[in-house]
């Protein structure tokens, strides 16, 4: 299993975010191979389609599953997401594409390329670079769920735990 990152923005190494990105990548290759794609310079909205095409068709011999973010895909827990990175290990996938967009999202013609399936963060907007620091600490807790690693300390807290017992009352 391999996980790729696709972006059609660089991370600005003057970033906030710069480091703690580089960091969740490195723990990730603990677990399994990692890579970030993403363009030399930036692109323009007509651009990103093209981007992607060009990436996604280098790998296209692997039939690779592509989980791209949008608002309107499914919301999950981290122990959910582990989950569904399990099963696709356990359907022999070699290799899961992450596809995030920039300012306007991913484009309708992504669907096309191959395998797709939606995920979202949130109800909420972030910015992208925010969105990215947000999925590779999720992918690096559903690697630690799935290898029992002390990372995740469990999806209840001790307040939600006692809030909803309370309740029940």
């Amino acid at each position: 299993m391999r996980y790729i990152f696709i972006t059609p923005w660089k991370i600005p190494k003057n970033s906030l975010l710069f480091d703690f990105i580089q960091e969740f990548f490195s723990r990730i290759s603990k677990f399994t191979p990692v890579q970030h794609i993403f363009p030399a310079s930036q692109l323009n909205p007509n651009e990103v389609l093209a981007f992607y095409t060009k990436e996604i068709k280098k790998l296209s011999v692997e039939n690779p599953i592509c989980i791209a973010l949008d608002e309107n895909g499914e919301t999950m827990s981290s122990s959910e997401l582990a989950k569904g990175l399990e099963q696709y290990e356990v359907k022999g996938e070699k290799i899961i594409l992450f596809c995030l967009g920039g300012a306007y999202g991913l484009p309708e013609e992504l669907k096309s390329i191959g395998k797709i399936d939606l995920i979202s963060l949130s109800r909420m907007t972030f910015p992208h670079e925010m969105a990215l620091a947000v999925l590779v600490e999720q992918v690096y807790r559903a690697r630690c769920i799935l290898s029992n690693h002390p990372y995740h300390h469990g999806d209840k807290s001790p307040l939600a735990s006692s809030l909803q017992k309370y309740k029940k009352k």
